[in-house]
């Protein structure tokens, strides 16, 4: 690939512009180990500026880049390679990146009495809840007034306080929505649509480090010598540091852990449940809850991990799931009038961030037609 049109690929990616067909473009150059590092470079130059700056400068990007590469060769430094796979590659590198470059300064947070459906809201330990307005900067702060996080639009940092005990905040992200945290230890969280997450402000050393999950979630956690464990639906997800997904949604009818790298453990944490499994890279758990059974097969990264990038892939999924995903990542409630549809198969990718719900349901009515009105912008009615 040319130089330029690398630059302009890389560009209309973290600009959520990229269509599917440059997609794989894209993702064709990044199989080359040489062009990891320029992306994860490009990615964290691209993130830097755009926190710090009104608008978005493409050049000023390439020449920033163009410069550290530079400097690169000239000092001769040892770069390092990571191991990718399709896909994965571009979504697991952002994650890593949307942490770094938090504002320094910061506003006071407004205490709010409830949450609607469409506010991301953290809970504190006395139960006040903070609006967290996907624009704004703020401090969080504790009960007594002192900081313990700050907030950067979609994104919050919670510091290394000194607090001896276990002190527990909840995020809660709604439909339609998506959020990230860095908890004390410097594990970063991303969270899907309809997701929440409890979590101490600050984690004891020489204890567990456990936060309990409610929908989905990636997990990058920070290595240490104190396992972190994710205890959703009666499963605990135990590891030392490594990355992975979680999907806990309380609604389904199983729960999915998807491992990236390193390596987790999961354990059954309610009494008859004997759960053990062990869990390698690029390996799903899937935890049937009626019939209390684990099956491990391997996993689909790509398709597991587009949301964090605003995509939903669809690789033979059948039509009742397919709406329960459109569901939560429009925030619209969907009637299926037409059971037969139900069982239908689609094959699929649509990137929430540009597609319409209108366009997403158009195009799976060429396939399978049927008729659908849309009312209010809540409801969709198949027929």
């Amino acid at each position: 690939m040319k130089s330029n049109r690398s630059d302009s690929l890389l560009v209309k990616y973290l600009n959520h512009s990229i269509n599917n067909d440059e997609l794989d473009e894209l993702i064709s150059w990044m199989e080359r180990p040489e062009n990891r590092d320029i992306f994860k470079e490009y990615a964290k130059v691209n993130y830097s500026i755009d926190y710090k700056l009104s608008s978005y400068n493409t050049e000023e990007v390439k020449n920033i880049l163009l410069d550290k590469i530079q400097k690169d060769k000239r000092q001769n430094k040892r770069k390092r390679i990571f191991r990718f796979t399709k896909y994965a590659a571009v979504l697991v590198i952002v994650v890593g990146v949307l942490f770094l470059f938090l504002k320094e300064n910061s506003n006071h947070a407004t205490p709010v009495p409830s949450q609607d459906d469409q506010t991301i809201t953290l809970e504190l330990e006395n139960g006040r809840s903070v609006i967290l307005k996907e624009e704004a900067t703020q401090d969080i702060l504790s009960d007594n007034g002192k900081v313990i996080g700050k907030q950067y639009k979609h994104a919050i940092q919670y510091e290394d306080t000194e607090l001896s005990e276990l002190v527990y905040n909840t995020l809660k992200v709604p439909y339609g929505k998506k959020f990230q945290v860095r908890l004390s230890d410097g594990t970063n969280v991303f969270l899907n649509a309809g997701s929440s997450i409890k979590f101490p402000v600050k984690f004891i050393p020489g204890s567990d480090r456990t936060v309990f999950l409610s929908g989905e979630a990636f997990f990058d956690v920070t290595k240490n010598k104190d396992p972190f464990i994710v205890n959703a639906d009666n499963i605990d997800v135990k590891v030392l540091g490594t990355q992975f997904n979680v999907s806990a949604y309380p609604e389904d009818l199983s729960m999915n852990t998807v491992l990236v790298e390193g390596s987790v453990q999961l354990l059954g944490n309610i009494p008859g449940n004997n759960t053990k499994v062990l869990l390698q890279p690029e390996h799903e758990a899937i935890w049937d809850k009626a019939e209390k059974q684990m099956e491990v097969k391997k996993a689909d990264v790509a398709s597991t991990l587009a949301w964090m990038n605003g995509q939903l892939i669809f690789r033979e999924v059948a039509f009742k799931d397919i709406i329960q995903r459109l569901e939560r990542s429009y925030n619209y409630t969907i009637i299926n009038n037409n059971p037969s549809l139900d069982e239908e198969i689609y094959t699929a990718t649509f990137n929430v961030d540009i597609e319409s719900i209108e366009q997403v349901m158009a195009y799976i009515s060429k396939n399978s037609p049927y008729d659908y009105t849309i009312s209010n912008n809540r409801v969709i009615t198949i027929n």
